[in-house]
Formats: C-alpha cells, sequence, structure tokens
C-alpha cells in the first residue's frame, strides 16, 4: 500500500542561469567567466528533494516548450520525479532566473522571467482534480496565483496542504486562508508580513503562534535562523527545536529540503517533533552542498545527522 501513496507538488519550476566572471565586470563588453544551467524553483526542489527521500513524487508544474523547458522535465524526471502531468505551454518561455557576479562571488545583478507560472491556473489544475484528491500529501508553494492557491486549498479534500510562502511578499496571498492549511513553514519576516506581529525574539513567537492557531492553521514550522526552530500545532504542542551546527556552502534550497522532510515525515508517520528534527537535518544537508538539491540525501544519512546532534530543547 505504501507504494501507492504519492505526494504532489504544484509550483514553480525554472532554469537558474548564473555567470561568474573570472575577474572585476567591465561593464559594456564581454568579460571571460562561467555560465551554469541549473534546475530551480521551489516546487520543483521540493519535488526533487521527496524523491532523493525514496518518495513517490510527483510535480505539477508549467514550462514552456522549449530548451529551457525540454531540459528542465529530462532533469527533473532523471532525478526520479514524475512530470507527465506537467503543462507545456506553446510559445511561452520557460520559467528563467538570470544572475550575474562578479569574480568575488557578489550577485551585481539578476532578471527573473516567471510569467509562465500564472498558466498554472484553477482550470489547469481541476484537469487533475482526482489525482490531486488522492495523493498522501500536497505541497504547495506562493509562486503559484492566489486563485490557483485557493482553488488547491478548497479542493484538497481529507488531504493535508502544507504551503510554502517562498517570501514576504509573495505569501500575502494565503492569508485570508490559514484555516485550510495543514502545515506552514515561514521564516521570521514572512511570519511577521502575514501576522502583522514583531519578531523581535524568542520571546514573541508564542504570540506568534497564537495568532495562527486561532485562524485555523493546524501546524506552524516557524525558522526563526540562528534561534532555531519553533514548532506549534493547534492543539497546543509547541517547543523549539535548536539549529544543526552546519558548515554552510550555499544557502540556496535548504528551506526547500525543510519542506520535503516535513512531507516526507507526514508520510511515514513520524510525530511532529521528530519531524521537525528531520526536516532541520534536511536542510543542513542542503546547506553544507554547493548544489540547490544535495544528491547524497537520504532518509539514512538525514537520520544520522539527526541521530548525532541534540537539538531539542
Amino acid at each position: 500500500m505504501r507504494e501507492k501513496e504519492y505526494i504532489v507538488t504544484i509550483g514553480s519550476a525554472n532554469m537558474d542561469v548564473a555567470g561568474y566572471s573570472h575577474a572585476s565586470l567591465n561593464y559594456a563588453d564581454s568579460n571571460p567567466g562561467k555560465i551554469k544551467f541549473t534546475p530551480g524553483g521551489v516546487g520543483r526542489n521540493i519535488a526533487h528533494n521527496l524523491a532523493l527521500l525514496g518518495k513517490n513524487s510527483w510535480l505539477l508544474t508549467a514550462v514552456g516548450n522549449d530548451f529551457y523547458g525540454q531540459s528542465l522535465l529530462a532533469q527533473t524526471n532523471q532525478s526520479g520525479v514524475h512530470v507527465e502531468k506537467c503543462l507545456i505551454v506553446a510559445g511561452e518561455n520557460t520559467s528563467s532566473y538570470l544572475s550575474l557576479l562578479d569574480n568575488t562571488g557578489e550577485m551585481l545583478v539578476a532578471i527573473n522571467d516567471m510569467s509562465i507560472t500564472d498558466h498554472i491556473s484553477a482550470d489547469f489544475l481541476s484537469q487533475h482534480r482526482d489525482f490531486i484528491r488522492a495523493a498522501k500529501v500536497i505541497v504547495a508553494d506562493c509562486n503559484i496565483s492566489e486563485d490557483a492557491l485557493t482553488w488547491v486549498l478548497e479542493n484538497a479534500g481529507e488531504v493535508p496542504v502544507f504551503v510554502d510562502p517562498v517570501s514576504a511578499w509573495k505569501c500575502v496571498k494565503i492569508r485570508e486562508q490559514l484555516g485550510k492549511i495543514h502545515t506552514l513553514k515561514p521564516n521570521r519576516l514572512e511570519a511577521e508580513t502575514l501576522s502583522g506581529i514583531a519578531l523581535s525574539g524568542r520571546e514573541d513567537v508564542g504570540k506568534v503562534a497564537t495568532w495562527f492557531h486561532e485562524r485555523g492553521l493546524n501546524r506552524l514550522v516557524l525558522s526563526m535562523g540562528g534561534d532555531g526552530v519553533y514548532y506549534s500545532d493547534i492543539s497546543g504542542s509547541r517547543g523549539w527545536s535548536l539549529p544543526i551546527k552546519t558548515h554552510v556552502i550555499n544557502v540556496t534550497g535548504a528551506g526547500d529540503a525543510m519542506m520535503a522532510g516535513l512531507a516526507s515525515c507526514w508520510v511515514d508517520g513520524l510525530p511532529f517533533i521528530d519531524s521537525v528534527r528531520f526536516a532541520q537535518g534536511c536542510s543542513s544537508m542542503a546547506l553544507a552542498c554547493e548544489y540547490t538539491n544535495n544528491p547524497d540525501l537520504s532518509v539514512a544519512n538525514v537520520s544520522s545527522i539527526v541521530e548525532n546532534t541534540e537539538c531539542l530543547n
């Protein structure tokens, strides 16, 4: 039966294109350097991590009928994610993020082209309604439109919906829908934006958690940087999980790995506290890797990190 269980992730997929200059940038000229193409996007990254954790992972996203789109789907499928239900939009550019970095690694300018995300619409999702409602867990990111998020939350049935806020600017889409969300994973700024309550330190998290639960949110997993993670559920269980000491190489994708860990643990039936610790282990592995998705991510490797770290308080 477990093999038939699957997780559906609904969200963004994009190609990250980064140009690294070998020397100080000379504007209005060609600069020798290196250009890297990397699959990205919050939803895609989460789905990829879930596959690495051994889960039956499906991605619902939109790509263009272009080189980036074909490459994104091929590489994501190669990572173990089912992409058969993704939407391919003729005449549209695949979502892409173009950044330019100088020889010190400082990002000087970037352009994002994510308009195709609007095609992940309520109409598109309704075509897959029965499939979505048969999932064990639904994961959605706030890169998709407010209409699409509303459709997911109103049509999930009994399936728990986990939401990644993505950013303080985008998370406002779910402010009126908190009662339909099972698990929300904001950082400090996103939680402040949604609640309107300042998070100056550890002493403020209780008020913020209460605000979310009063509006119906079932579980809150609040990342508080160096203070660790504050977890709280609507039944009153709450506490702190201290950070896992990590040699940070790349911060990109750490939150996506954490969300994948939370969803994976729900499928496995782990208690909330253990799920938070495991999710932190996933995040730690992402931080310690140069790639957005750590290819060594696995239940065994994450469990080893967690078992060797005292992170509960």
